[in-house]
């Protein structure tokens, strides 16, 4: 979208307008390199290749591997009998086979793997795998799942995990309703569809070692996990993770590794295994479909009073960040909003479907889709402006979180609500009447919401993480991170951070990331936390930094301490450079100075587990046309305000921000991962439709940096929230002009045809 605001509001900035509009990495991947990790191809490699199982359930009776291992080219055939080590791997649960022992409990459910020469003969190596199986009654719906009826499918029950938070006084909220809104919404299965299927290479060191080259957000878990299974020492394998192919979560947690290393492990040779798309769909995490009850009220005023939610969630078979991500839906289900009282309750069932686990927006976008329709519902029913009708019912900065617990102070939502109405987008709906008429083939309408939303871990997970600062022997300034870039832009994150505190250019800098062999655990590259963590430890590291570099300077210089400054190139005195980082390194040898920042965890102090400490907030208005002839929905304009402290990177603020905002779109109008008795009904990308450039709306994102006085947080993350805001604001803005509210993502054209019949327009 062009500019059309002479003046942008006050403590508002346009990134567009800044400078860094050129990704520091943009030049070598345009070039093609660096490749793949998939692209990792050597002269004796072996191909690696899994069978998985056909059934959503079943009972493992016999595996037959002779035929296939007896198969010419074929180097090895592994099966959950060749582990050595720590079967079993997961993150709170620790459920999930890395070879399925006597069950499968999904479709796609590893059951053995091959090592061949080529990819044609391990598949013909698979095909002469005999395994047979004892069909079990299959779970795929969650109620079913959670009856006392229902087959086990873990020890201990279906029931993953359960919450229930109740905060307030529901007696006075309820006496003081006037108008009541009610609804059950229903979110889909959504795909992660990153570039770069899962996949790598493993191979062996030659050293008693292992190495790994797989696209993951936590090297060091990676290892950790690996070496479990193969019984070794967790110094002996190297994980290194990588800078391309996309993972926008699922690539948390470990999904081929395991196969990848055994295979390797047995066979001695690096091993490059790689899926598919179809048994990628197959294999592969996927966003949590859940089902939502929502019941919410507000007096004569417009004043919110109840706020009762219940959310039923499908993990499918294994467990990895489930709890999690119901978490974060139950603390992200009243929204920024002052609650007289909340009532909210969530569960997660196990069943034979695929595995859900993290997604980009994570647990929260779909409960925050379901809230912002209910809010605009109340608005309507109390005769109020939804923008007005929201900011009357924020709370204060200074009040406490979604579930009671200390935060942060924050304004966030106030700060991005009051720019985004003075946003030509909105101020536009107040003037304009498209809809008005039965007989208009073309309806539009702009739709508004506004969320929160947490940053990094929740209480009880491993908020804190180790980075280094160093001075390399070539003079290079390295920060060491376990963090890894998989093209979300870390790179400039990490650079702009450091030339801000360190004042050094960018020249000076290496930043060196998600390496197990020269970087330390940083934890993972998970829930917007990088950026942030990155800021808060070289805030806190950069003046011990400049100090001992000033000061070796000044004692191998013969220079007056205080004369010294960090800058471009090395260290500066009055006259100009004293000494250039790289003769800096030279002089001082083994003495080159090296910081390790341990950055301790930010939680809050409350007793409420798995709630979270600090909070970003974006606004968005989304512009809606659909098509009454067809059913088809377009969106046409987008503007996204995103109230998270400095921006650390323009370049990647857009790009998080618009990236987002159009996957958070797709959520709404066009993706969902159909499931029908366990088996997904769309393997390919040509049956499972996700958006393109030709689906980008015109965008226009601005940006609030300002933060309340004495915030010691600093940046919040980007990489989620803009997914969190723009799936309720183009529902909003479908809602608007279909003048009937929406209660199922996406909307399909059958939907469309539904709402008209019944509309009044």
């Amino acid at each position: 979208m062009k500019p059309s605001f002479a003046s942008l509001p006050a403590g508002v900035v346009r990134p567009l307008e800044q400078a860094d509009l050129v990704r520091s990495d943009a030049a070598v991947k345009l070039s093609g390199m660096p490749l793949y990790l998939t692209d990792r191809i050597a002269p004796d490699q072996l191909r690696g290749a899994i069978l998985g199982s056909p059934h959503p359930h079943a009972r493992i009776l016999r595996i037959d591997t002779a035929a296939a291992c007896a198969l010419a080219g074929v180097h090895a055939v592994v099966t959950h009998a060749d582990i050595p080590g720590q079967a079993d791997y997961g993150l709170r649960r620790v459920d999930r086979p890395a070879l399925c022992r006597d069950r499968v409990r999904y479709v796609g459910d590893a059951v053995a793997a091959v090592a061949a020469d080529t990819l044609d003969i391990a598949h013909a190596a698979l095909d002469l795998i005999a395994v047979e199986y004892e069909l079990l009654e299959a779970l795929t719906c969650p109620e079913a799942a959670l009856s006392p009826q229902a087959p086990e499918l873990h020890a201990g029950g279906n029931l993953l995990h359960a919450h229930h938070h109740r905060l307030g006084d529901a007696s006075a909220a309820d006496a003081a309703t006037v108008h009541r809104v009610s609804a059950c919404y229903e979110t889909p299965r959504q795909m992660h569809a990153f570039l770069e299927t899962e996949g790598g290479v493993a191979e062996c060191d030659g050293e008693g070692g292992l190495r790994l080259f797989f696209a993951n957000h936590n090297p060091e878990r990676e290892r950790q996990v690996i070496a479990a299974m193969l019984a070794l020492p967790a110094e002996r394998v190297h994980s290194l993770g990588s800078p391309v192919g996309g993972s926008y979560g699922g690539k948390d947690e470990l999904t081929v590794q395991p196969i990848a290393a055994l295979l390797a492990w047995k066979t001695g040779r690096s091993v490059r295994l790689h899926l598919g798309r179809a048994q990628s769909s197959d294999f592969g995490v996927k966003r949590h479909p859940m089902r939502i009850r929502m019941e919410s009220g507000c007096d004569a005023r417009g004043r919110l009073t109840f706020h009762h939610v219940q959310i039923l969630a499908d993990t499918g078979a294994y467990a990895t960040h489930g709890p999690e991500v119901l978490d974060a839906a139950l603390e992200h289900a009243p929204g920024p909003y002052a609650w007289q009282s909340v009532d909210i309750a969530g569960r997660l069932a196990y069943t034979n479907n695929g595995v859900a686990g993290a997604f980009r927006g994570f647990g929260a976008v779909q409960v925050q889709f379901a809230l912002e329709q209910q809010v605009d519902r109340l608005a309507g029913a109390a005769g109020l402006d939804p923008a007005h009708f929201r900011a009357q019912n924020l709370k204060p900065a200074d009040a406490p979180g979604p579930l009671g617990q200390t935060v942060v102070p924050f304004d966030g939502p106030q700060r991005a609500l009051a720019a985004l109405v003075q946003h030509p987008l909105w101020t536009a709906h107040r003037t304009r009447h498209w809809s008005d008429g039965p007989h208009v083939r073309y309806r539009h309408g702009i739709g508004l919401a506004l969320v929160h939303r947490s940053d990094g871990f929740g209480k009880g997970f491993p908020f804190g993480c180790r980075m280094e600062l160093a001075l390399a022997a070539d003079g290079a300034i390295e920060l060491r991170s376990g963090f890894t870039e998989l093209g979300q832009n870390l790179l400039a994150a990490v650079r702009n951070t450091c030339m801000h505190f360190l004042h050094c250019s960018a020249q000076d800098l290496r930043p060196v990331l998600g390496d197990t062999r020269c970087t330390p655990d940083s934890g993972p590259v998970a829930a917007s936390r990088a950026t942030t963590l990155v800021w808060r430890a070289l805030q806190r590291a950069a003046p011990q930094w400049r100090a001992q570099l000033c000061a070796a300077t000044a004692a191998l210089h013969g220079l007056p301490l205080e004369s010294l400054r960090l800058g471009a190139g090395g260290i500066h005195g009055p006259a100009g450079l004293v000494a250039s980082y790289a003769r800096l390194a030279r002089l001082l040898g083994a003495q080159r100075p090296a910081i390790a920042i341990d950055q301790a965890p930010e939680v809050t102090p409350s007793d409420a587990p798995d709630t979270h400490y600090v909070f970003g907030a974006c606004a968005a208005a989304a512009h809606a046309v659909v098509d009454s002839w067809t059913g088809s929905i377009r969106i046409v304009e987008m503007a996204l305000v995103g109230a998270v402290g400095p921006v650390v990177s323009a370049m990647g603020y857009m790009g998080q921000l618009e990236g987002g905002a159009l996957m958070g779109q797709a959520l709404c109008t066009q993706e969902a991962l159909d499931c029908v008795d366990g088996h997904y009904q769309q393997r390919n990308l040509d049956s499972y439709l996700v958006p393109t450039l030709a689906d980008a709306p015109m965008f226009d994102v601005w940006a609030v940096e300002g933060l309340p006085e004495g915030d010691t947080a600093g940046p919040r993350g980007t990489g989620e929230i803009s997914v969190n805001i723009a799936a309720p604001a183009c529902a909003n803005a479908i809602a608007c002009a279909l003048q009937a509210p929406i209660d199922r993502l996406p909307v399909r054209p059958e939907t469309v045809f539904r709402l008209l019949e019944g509309a009044s327009i």
